[in-house]
């Protein structure tokens, strides 16, 4: 492609905008990183909210998981937005001038028509209300939606979705390597697709050469499309002097759904430095075979790797022995065999192809039997980061320390310190704070002594040690209350599976929003039951519950979120009516059913249904009718009737099972 300027490539940036963000809401549902998204019907949720109601492939039921409403100011724009952005992390984040533009245009408009921007549909999505991200889904499973609208107390519209599968699938191209250059001072990058597919934009990723760390930074994007396919520009403009890094992009389609990375491309602003080459290079000779090598190099962040090559005729037969990353000041050789001289150099390649060779250096194995002695009073002891462990050693000619480490049940023992120097006070500390170290877990621990010609000295006696470091339990997740057959019964999401550490949890209660909660009786429950039944509740009275976790070492995670349940005032017993008995007349279709004895039941509320449809309330009569006549009904066709129970304060039991009568 013709290189393009610095104006041209600004008129691209902001030239191309994909199309498709509108109709993304005909989509219904879209399995995502984090979940599966949901759009309700395209209508903001005035005035009312919208219902998701959700259930797994083996549920008879659908089972509600979430109530959406627009939000009613900026700040709750502001504040969903961040929440969302949080679980779209490849999608472009909302700025305080889309979050005053979202309110804006829900304060005036009926319907999301307009709402969209391709690069974070889902994040406004979200944010307006519009619809729903469900977490608290399993991968791979297969559920299925219904979503209704409900505005000012009234059903406005309800819709079944179609199943789907919680795997995300995408339709992005992998983008290949065009060209790179040097554009006014900034990194000039390109790449190529085959076509767009279901790219919607792309992350731009970077790390110095040499190195594995790649982070997103900001670049100016832009696209353009020619015979050779669609093409991918970026512009790092914050590329620093003399300094050589990688590059890649990650392709994102409309619903935050990444793809595969692109060929990596090396690039950077040297300005045709050279490698300065090796200084104070050093050899060692050590006991047990053993040869290190040492030196300084500059500037490693341009050196791609350095290479030792070893032989043992100073004029031929090097070989390369390693290969190490620029940022290696040494390296231990262990050598095949002893008394024999052995020649070294190192060679540098730079990200530029440059090469330099160092000069050879010669080195000879070092027989010495004279070994320090083991250090004197080990100790450990278990501290909250992990494991202290501590010796005395008062030796001369000493340079210091190395200290190993083994789990309770290996043999061999790991470095895991560096050159602890000696001291004028003869007593010496090392604190093991490795991230990897697992609570409560037996470690050993050993070390030895260096002399000032670099030779290890015996091992110290092996000590055991518990570490100290304590488990972070997190907060029990997902409690919720329900009230059923006179106690109010606590779930809460299993930890067992996820913590090794879990002894059980306690419960808290209150019954005043103003009291503080006091801990319930049976404490503590056991790892294994994540729920909880109190019997002891009056009608009437609101109670709100917490629950905590406790860990095999006493102490106690932060609370739950809290749920609040209220207890009915009086407990009806309203079992489930019989099935009605119905029968065709010459005036439609009578339906009949049992006496009802009950003093607590007012009337009868009678749904009928026809083939493949929504069962509709008919007609509500008087506990003191018998039977209904339907006069509504048509010939030859086929009805299904059913009844429920409504008290005297209006509350409906379950309705009855079907019976079918045909006209």
């Amino acid at each position: 492609m013709k290189r393009l300027s610095y104006i041209t490539i600004c008129l691209i940036l902001i030239g191309l905008v994909f199309g498709h963000a509108q109709n993304a809401a005909n989509q219904g549902v879209v399995a995502v990183e984090n979940g599966l998204f949901v759009f309700g019907n395209g209508k903001i949720p005035k005035n009312g909210y919208y219902l998701f109601e959700r259930k797994g492939a083996s549920d008879k039921k659908y089972k509600e998981i979430a109530k959406i409403t627009v939000p009613t100011s900026v700040a709750e724009v502001e504040q969903r937005a961040n929440v969302a952005a949080s679980q779209f992390k490849h999608l472009i984040p909302l700025q305080q001038k889309d979050s005053k533009r979202v309110f804006n245009y829900l304060q005036t408009n009926e319907t999301d028509d307009s709402l969209y921007r391709s690069d974070h549909l889902p994040i406004i999505a979200i944010t307006a209300g519009t619809a729903f991200l469900d977490t608290a889904v399993e991968k791979d499973k297969t559920y299925r939606y219904r979503i209704t609208l409900v505005r000012n107390g009234k059903e406005i519209f309800k819709k079944e979705l179609k199943p789907i599968k919680n795997t995300v699938k995408t339709n992005l191209p992998k983008p290949k390597i065009f060209s790179k250059d040097i554009v006014n001072q900034a990194v000039f990058l390109e790449w190529v697709a085959d076509q767009q597919k279901g790219l919607t934009l792309f992350n731009v990723y970077r790390a110095f050469f040499g190195t594995k760390d790649f982070k997103k930074i900001i670049t100016k994007n832009g696209y353009a499309n020619d015979k050779n396919g669609l093409h991918l520009i970026a512009l790092d403009t914050t590329a620093e002097k003399s300094s050589l890094y990688k590059y890649y992009i990650q392709p994102v389609d409309l619903y935050g759904n990444a793809g595969e990375i692109s060929e990596i491309i090396t690039a950077g602003k040297l300005q045709a430095e050279n490698l300065v080459p090796i200084s104070s290079l050093n050899v060692v000779e050590l006991e047990d075979y053993k040869i290190k090598l040492s030196w300084k190099l500059h500037k490693s962040a341009i050196a791609s790797n350095i290479q030792i090559w070893r032989s043992d005729n100073y004029d031929d037969g090097y070989e390369q022995i390693t290969n190490l990353p620029p940022d290696t000041s040494e390296y231990i050789d262990h050598i095949p065999q002893a008394s024999e001289n052995y020649y070294y150099y190192l060679k540098i390649n730079g990200g530029t192809h440059q090469e330099f060779k160092s000069a050879k250096i010669a080195a000879m194995i070092k027989n010495n039997s004279n070994k320090l002695p083991p250090a004197k009073n080990v100790e450990g002891k278990p501290i909250k980061e992990g494991v202290e462990v501590s010796w005395d050693y008062d030796e001369p000619y000493t340079n210091g320390f190395y200290v190993y480490r083994s789990t309770a049940s290996a043999e061999k023992f790991y470095q895991i310190s560096n050159l602890i120097p000696v001291n004028e006070k003869r007593t010496y500390t090392f604190k093991d704070i490795d991230k990897n170290l697992k609570a409560g877990a037996m470690y050993r621990y050993t070390l030895r002594a260096e002399n000032d010609a670099y030779t290890l000295g015996k091992f110290s006696d092996t000590i055991h040690v518990i570490s100290g470091k304590k488990p972070a339990l997190e907060s029990p997740q997902q409690l919720k209350t329900i009230w059923r057959d006179g106690v109010v019964e606590l779930y809460w999401k299993d930890m067992s599976e996820t913590s090794e550490y879990l002894l059980g949890y306690k419960v808290y209660r209150k019954s005043d929003p103003n009291s503080s909660f006091q801990l319930m009786p049976n404490d503590t429950l056991k790892s294994y039951k994540n729920y909880f039944n109190d019997k002891e509740v009056s009608a009437g009275k609101n109670y709100t519950y917490k629950v905590t976790a406790i860990d095999l070492y006493g102490s106690e995670s932060a609370a739950s979120i809290s749920s609040t349940i209220n207890i009915p005032k009086k407990n009806i017993n309203m079992n489930k009516p019989s099935k009605p008995t119905v029968y065709k007349s010459s005036n439609g279709v009578v339906i009949s059913w049992n006496q009802i004895a009950s003093e607590d039941i007012q009337s009868i509320k009678i749904y009928r249904s026809e083939a493949n449809g929504w069962a509709k309330i008919i007609k509500t009569v008087s506990i003191n009718d018998e039977r209904y006549t339907d006069t509504s009904v048509k010939k030859d066709s086929l009805y299904y009737y059913k009844i429920s129970f409504i008290t005297k304060e209006g509350k409906e039991s379950n309705t009855s099972r079907e019976t079918s009568v045909y006209y």
